[in-house]
C-alpha cells in the first residue's frame, strides 16, 4: 500500500491541520500540568498480624484498612500501573485488648509508600484486636439428619457417626463453653442398603475456630423387617395391699417389628408387662391401662392388645 504524500502535505497545509495540531498541543499541556498537580485517591492496604505464640484472636481483626493516599498524578499512575498494592506486618504482645492507632498504622503505611505518596487515616481508622489464649479439647458430634427408608425397611442400629467426637481449637473463651457440635442435615431417601456417606461439620460463626476434619463418615445399616407377635404375661402394680386382684387376660398380646437378623432373638422373657393401679378409682372402674416397661432396643412395639385389663376384686 503506497502513502499518498502529496495529499498528506496537501492537508497539513489547511487550517483544519493546524487546529488539531494546537488542540494536540494544549492537550498534552493539560495532561502534564493535570499529571504533576496533588491528587488523592483510596487504595486498600493488607494488614497481617505476628502473634505470641500461646495467643489467637478471640474475634477475626480487620483483613485490610483504606488510607487516602495523596500525591502527585505521574506518583499515583506508577503506583497504579505496577500494581503495586501497601501492606504492613503488625506485631502484637500478650495483652488481651490492643489498639494500634490511626498515626501508627500512618507510619507503617508509609514506609511502604515511595516518597512522593503520602498516607492519611481518620482516628477512628484505628485497628483494635481481642486475645485469648489457644485451647482444644474433643466433643460429641451431633448427627442432624433426614434418613428415610425404602418400605418394609428398618435401621439395624440408628445411623452413627465415625469418628463420633472430633477435636476443637480456638480460643478457650468460646472452647470451654462448646459442649457439641452437629453435622449439616445429611437427607437420604430410599435407603436399602448399607452405606456410608460423608457429611460435613455446621460451620463455627467465628472462623477463629477449625476442627481437626471437616467431613465425618456416617455408617448406616439397614435390614428389612417383619412382625413377631408375643404373649406378655402381666404384672399387677401399684394395687392397695389390703385388695386380692386378679385381671383378665393375664396375657396381653404384643406385636413387634423386628429385623430378620434378629428374629430369632425376640422371646417374652425380654418384656415386662403390668397393669398399673396407681391412677385408677377401684370404686368407679373396674380396667387398669397396661404398659410396657422394658422391652430390647431392637423392636418397634405396633400394637398391645389389650390395652387396659378388666379386674376382679376378691373380698
Amino acid at each position: 500500500m503506497q502513502v499518498d504524500t502529496d495529499n498528506i502535505k496537501a492537508f497539513l497545509q489547511t487550517d483544519r491541520a493546524m487546529l488539531l495540531g494546537c488542540i494536540g498541543i494544549a492537550f498534552v499541556v493539560w495532561l502534564f500540568m493535570k499529571m504533576s498537580q496533588t491528587h488523592q485517591t483510596e487504595i486498600p492496604v493488607e494488614v497481617a498480624y505476628n502473634l505470641p505464640e500461646d495467643k489467637i484472636f478471640a474475634t477475626p481483626p480487620l483483613a485490610s484498612i483504606t488510607p487516602q493516599i495523596s500525591g502527585t498524578g505521574w506518583a499515583l499512575f506508577t503506583r497504579y500501573i505496577t500494581a503495586q498494592r501497601p501492606n504492613i506486618t503488625l506485631d502484637l504482645d500478650n495483652t488481651p485488648a490492643q489498639t494500634i492507632s490511626a498515626p501508627r498504622l500512618e507510619t507503617l503505611i508509609q514506609q511502604d509508600l515511595s516518597a512522593p505518596l503520602k498516607a492519611g487515616l481518620r482516628a477512628y481508622q484505628s485497628i483494635t484486636v481481642q486475645l485469648d489464649d489457644k485451647a482444644g479439647k474433643r466433643i460429641p458430634l451431633v448427627l442432624h439428619q433426614d434418613i428415610r427408608l425404602a418400605t418394609e425397611y428398618q435401621f439395624v442400629v440408628p445411623p452413627r457417626l465415625i469418628p463420633d467426637s472430633i477435636m476443637i481449637y480456638g480460643p478457650k473463651s468460646i472452647i470451654d463453653t462448646t459442649k457439641s457440635w452437629a453435622t449439616t442435615l445429611l437427607k437420604i431417601e430410599d435407603v436399602k442398603e448399607n452405606i456410608s456417606p460423608s457429611v460435613a461439620l455446621q460451620a463455627h460463626p467465628n472462623t477463629e475456630v477449625s476442627f481437626d476434619s471437616t467431613e465425618i463418615v456416617c455408617r448406616i445399616d439397614v435390614e428389612l423387617f417383619t412382625e413377631k407377635i408375643l404373649e406378655i404375661p402381666t404384672i399387677i402394680i401399684n394395687a392397695p395391699d389390703t385388695l386380692l386382684l386378679t385381671i383378665h387376660p393375664s396375657k396381653i398380646k404384643v406385636t413387634c417389628r423386628v429385623g430378620y437378623s434378629t428374629y430369632d432373638k425376640v422371646n417374652p422373657t425380654q418384656f415386662t408387662a403390668v397393669a398399673d393401679f396407681t391412677k385408677v378409682d377401684i370404686n368407679n372402674s373396674n380396667y387398669a391401662p397396661v404398659k410396657l416397661t422394658r422391652q430390647p432396643d431392637f423392636v418397634k412395639i405396633t400394637s398391645i392388645v389389650p390395652e387396659q385389663v378388666e379386674f376382679i376384686i376378691s373380698r
